[in-house]
Order: C-alpha cells, then structure tokens, then sequence
C-alpha cells in the first residue's frame, strides 16, 4: 500500500460536530485525542486529587454542620477548575468555558454524547485491567447503577372505595351492636 493510499484511510476529520453560541458563532467540538485524554487524567490526578482531600478533610471535621461542610468545599473549589475539563475537550482557554451559558455547555455534552461510544470505551477499558491488573471492574450498567441507584417512587395512599367504605361501616355497627 502507498503512502498516499494509507494517508487516504486515515480519518482527517477533527471535528465531532459544531454547537452554535447564542451570539451566532460556531463552537467547533474537537475529537478526543490522546493528547486531550492526558491533559483531562492529570488534571484529575492532580487538581481532582487535591480538591477530593481539601473536601474529605472538611467532611471528617466534626466542628461544621453538613450545611457548613458543603458551604466550605464549596467555596474552596475554583471556577476555572469545575470548567477545566470543558476547556481542554474544546481547546479554548478556561475563562472561555466559564463564559459558556448553560444551553452551549449542554450542547457541547450532547454532541459528545451523540459521537462517543461510551459503553464501547468502557468495555475497553474494563478488558484492559483485567489484563495489566487482574481487576474486575463492574460493567457499564452496573457503574451507572451504583452512581444512580433508582429511587423508589412513594406509594399514594388510596382512598377506599365507596364499596369498601359501606362494608366497612356495616362491620364497625355489627361490632356496636355486639358490644
């Protein structure tokens, strides 16, 4: 096979797809390459290690109330840092993701969602530690499962029926009557 052939095979699109700002620009959605992979890994290993010990360290202080424990992780995380991973899928700087509105960043998710095979990407992963590591990670639905356990819906009280309501008011005479 040629050069020219396999440069041929190689897919050049960099682009997931495009989300379109409120002001009528358009926001490409890169691919994620490896190069995006690591930069959002060490950032998470870095930063994500740093902020999980800052808060566990507040969550275990028993001199804060819950409201107070929330209140205090909550004030020591950065913006730019919540945004940091947003920054680095779309290669924009991170007060750049911060002046997204909630309707962009959604839209920015969908189309990572809708061109990603999560589960495949999953799966992949799973086989590989198993392999290095001889771990066995839970499946996908099983992950997603223990993140977003169901909630069980609350069961309306019903109102008996008339039928029920007569029956139970000839019992409760009978009961008078024999008393």
């Amino acid at each position: 096979m040629s050069v020219e052939s396999k440069l041929k095979t190689l897919d050049i699109q960099k682009t997931l797809g495009e989300v379109t700002l409120s002001d009528g620009e358009k926001l490409p959605v890169p691919k994620l390459s490896m190069l995006k992979i690591i930069q959002i890994v060490k950032f998470l290993g870095v930063d994500g290690v740093k902020i999980y010990s800052q808060a566990r360290e507040v969550l275990i202080d028993d001199s804060y109330d819950q409201i107070e424990k929330y209140a205090v992780i909550l004030e020591s995380i950065q913006e730019s840092q919540v945004m940091r991973i947003f920054s680095i899928i779309l290669d924009i700087e991170d007060d750049e993701a911060l002046a997204l509105d909630i309707n962009e960043s959604l839209d920015v998710l969908l189309v990572l969602g809708e061109n990603l095979d999560f589960e495949k990407t999953f799966t992949q992963v799973r086989q590989l530690m198993k392999k290095l590591f001889n771990k066995e990670l839970p499946d996908f639905k099983e992950l997603i499962d223990r993140m977003f356990p169901e909630v069980p819906m609350m069961e309306e009280p019903v109102e008996p029926t008339m039928e029920e309501q007569t029956s139970e008011e000839t019992e409760e005479a009978q009961e008078e009557a024999t008393a």
